[in-house]
């Protein structure tokens, strides 16, 4: 089986006149490239795949949106990274939390700590690493990580701006973690990052949760395949 680096490569040579297809690909090749040194892309990536009209416009197009669709498992197996950030958006995020404590909870390789704490804010990472052996055998944290298990964390920590991204859609953890927060009186700001009634995140949990969508956490975070995932503030 040919690399995913390779293929895109690959793509790259076939398209290189076609500068809409090319951007695409290169996009995605860099955000890769970017991931294997511990760095964030600097940009969100582009919607990945194609439209129907495209396709049927240029059937070549076919086998490269499905290696794009792709995109995102190769990094869940490669990385152990579910959620991308880029950076604008995490100065954004800096700019939302303004100097705030930060707990992040579930936080997997922690790639969100890792750039919030460059930007010098006082953030906690914790994770039980219960997911290790399922996609990606061995966890490789961008930055320290504790091993809590996240309701505990919210529970004995304290803090001012709760993030959780990409919670599983398969136990209602967010949903314990909602009502400890409803219950605690918590006055700062839970930002959740998934998809909404989607892959992330229980049914209890959006059905329960009032939700809203700052434009702030959301401009430079958009979906790039068919997984509309977006950032929530959460009450």
């Amino acid at each position: 089986m040919i690399p995913y680096l390779e293929q895109l490569n690959q793509w790259e040579e076939k398209f290189a006149t076609a500068s809409d297809v090319l951007f695409k690909i290169q996009s995605a090749k860099k955000a890769i490239v970017s991931l294997k040194l511990q760095q964030l892309p600097k940009n969100n990536l582009p919607l990945l795949s194609f439209s129907e009209k495209e396709i049927f416009s240029n059937f070549a197009l076919m086998p490269l949106d499905d290696d794009l669709a792709m995109f995102r498992q190769e990094i869940i197996q490669t990385f152990g990274i579910w959620h991308i950030p880029n950076q604008r958006w995490l100065v954004d995020l800096h700019h939302f939390i303004n100097g705030r404590s930060v707990l992040e909870i579930m936080a997997g390789n922690a790639l969100i700590s890792a750039g919030l704490r460059q930007l010098q804010d006082e953030v906690t990472s914790t994770d039980n690493f219960d997911w290790r052996g399922q996609d990606i055998l061995t966890p490789k944290p961008w930055t320290h990580v504790e091993q809590e298990d996240a309701l505990e964390s919210v529970k004995r920590r304290s803090f001012d701006v709760l993030i959780l991204s990409w919670a599983p859609d398969t136990q209602n953890i967010d949903w314990q973690i909602l009502n400890t927060l409803r219950n605690q009186g918590f006055t700062g700001d839970f930002i959740v990052i998934g998809e909404q009634n989607g892959v992330t995140n229980s049914p209890e949990f959006w059905q329960n949760a009032i939700l809203s969508q700052p434009e702030i956490l959301n401009q430079n975070h958009q979906p790039f395949d068919t997984i509309k995932d977006a950032v929530w503030l959460v009450k």
